[in-house]
């Protein structure tokens, strides 16, 4: 495992960030929300992507796969590095770090803090296919927001928070690269997602939403369960609605990469020493 030397942690957005975060919170409708997104990226040089038909897809559906995205070797290697670190739950942070494979009881969701430490990881967010659709999406240079992996477990009878539908308002325009680092069947709680989502103007209030609601707003057939093997990745717009299901066998591991046309409320509080001072494709607030 190699290790990247920190330089930062419990890294803030900086305070014009969370003032704007409160306000792009506020609108709702999605193409407002693209236009203003448009205009805050003006002042940076234009870029267009040359993503084809997967780029297509993403504006269209608000979602693109990435079968085998992670051969089985890389991933194993993956899965061992990350299965390392110590976990929290973010959302009992009283219950302090544990080992992935003890969680505490009632536990849903153990968060591996020093993922961004990973230098494997930092490859992964700068491969050029990823890049070059997010830099389509945005037309702007992205940039790369953070580096996270989580732990999802069963043993729980009542979905908690993100396992319930909802939109994500990380900032006004951004992506999130999915990458399953465990086999994710229909009992492990695969990610569900709705498709066409992100550019419809029904059910954009803020909170979670009732699986009958978005079902009876969108139809069956637009809720997309993401089942796949280890390896498999997927590029969405989660301000599109979305939930990562409640598992109920066995437990999920997960990496996530976020992409923004600028720095986003949830910033990572971690910060490392660049591994490629010369990439230039994409801003990191990830690494320095």
């Amino acid at each position: 495992m190699t290790s990247l030397p920190v330089l930062k942690t419990n890294v803030r957005p900086h305070p014009l960030t969370r003032a704007i975060a409160i306000v792009q919170e506020k609108i709702r409708n999605p193409v407002v929300r693209r236009k203003i997104a448009w205009l805050t990226t003006l002042h940076r040089r234009r870029h267009v992507g040359t993503g084809g038909a997967a780029l297509r897809e993403l504006f269209d559906r608000g979602v693109t796969h990435f079968p085998g995205f992670i051969d089985a070797e890389r991933t194993a290697r993956l899965v061992k590095d990350l299965s390392s670190l110590p976990c929290f739950d973010p959302w009992n942070r009283k219950a302090g770090e544990f080992s992935f494979d003890v969680p505490p009881e009632g536990t849903h969701v153990g968060q591996i803090r020093l993922a961004p430490t990973l230098e494997s990881l930092h490859e992964l967010a700068m491969d050029d296919r990823i890049v070059d659709l997010a830099t389509g999406y945005f037309n702007a240079k992205p940039y790369l927001d953070s580096i996270q992996a989580w732990w999802s477990y069963s043993g729980n009878e009542t979905p908690q928070e993100a396992e319930n539908f909802h939109r994500d308002n990380d900032g006004i325009r951004f992506l999130k690269f999915f990458i399953y680092m465990t086999d994710v069947g229909e009992a492990n709680g695969p990610h569900v997602f709705v498709e066409g989502s992100p550019r419809s103007p029904v059910l954009t209030q803020l909170g979670r939403l009732g699986d009958a609601q978005v079902e009876e707003a969108f139809g069956k057939e637009k809720i997309l369960v993401m089942i796949g093997k280890a390896g498999d990745a997927f590029l969405e717009d989660t301000f599109g609605i979305h939930k990562g299901q409640l598992p109920r066998e066995g437990c999920r591991l997960l990496v996530q990469f976020r992409y923004a046309t600028a720095e986003t409320q949830f910033r990572s509080p971690v910060v490392v020493v660049r591994p490629n001072p010369k990439k230039s494709s994409i801003t990191s607030l990830v690494s320095k």
